[in-house]
């Protein structure tokens, strides 16, 4: 099996899309129950005036909510996956300017307790993964498999997207350890 037809069929679709959807998930429902605690991370970032950041903060997490409800509601769609590489992108890019400008002493907003995440090259790389599971959903859903997932696909695919979420967990848990150990 060469990899275009692997990267075309939908179970990677599928268990990467749901796992970019809980991903996701995981990460605005923090920031919807402290609207106030985001908004003061995203603040902290200093990428716009701050009369703005309010609405922008808000703006930002009823981004992250559609693509993560894209995700669970049309899973098998590129442009699913494309919303959530947007979100994940922004958020990257704004983590890289503030590394670029030597400022690491803010915590990433990322949600939970990744919000005591000081923003670290690692971080950079959690994300990049992220994106590189968004990515494949985008080109497997571009692919156009011509077969229907069948019921042991399903489990596949959760198990698979399962993986991947306990990985990208474990990375974050170790991020905030580090920053931890170095307060």
């Amino acid at each position: 099996m060469n990899a275009a037809i692997l990267i075309a069929d939908p179970v990677v679709t599928a268990a990467c899309s749901a796992a970019a959807a809980l991903a996701l998930m995981l990460s605005v429902a923090p920031k919807l129950r402290d609207l106030d605690r985001f908004h003061a991370a995203f603040d902290a970032y200093r990428l716009l005036p701050s009369a703005w950041t309010r609405a922008a903060a808000l703006a930002f997490v009823a981004a992250e909510a559609c693509a993560a409800l894209l995700l669970v509601v049309l899973p098998l769609q590129a442009l699913s996956a494309l919303a959530g590489l947007g979100v994940v992108g922004l958020v990257t890019a704004a983590v890289c300017a503030n590394l670029a400008r030597g400022r690491r002493d803010i915590r990433c907003g990322c949600g939970s307790t990744a919000d005591s995440m000081p923003l670290s090259g690692g971080l950079v790389l959690r994300n990049g993964a992220l994106l590189a599971v968004l990515a494949t959903a985008a080109v497997s859903a571009a692919s156009g498999s011509p077969r229907a997932l069948a019921p042991l696909d399903y489990a596949a695919a959760t198990f698979c997207a399962v993986a991947l979420l306990l990985i990208w967990q474990v990375a974050t848990q170790l991020l905030v350890n580090a920053g931890r150990a170095r307060a």
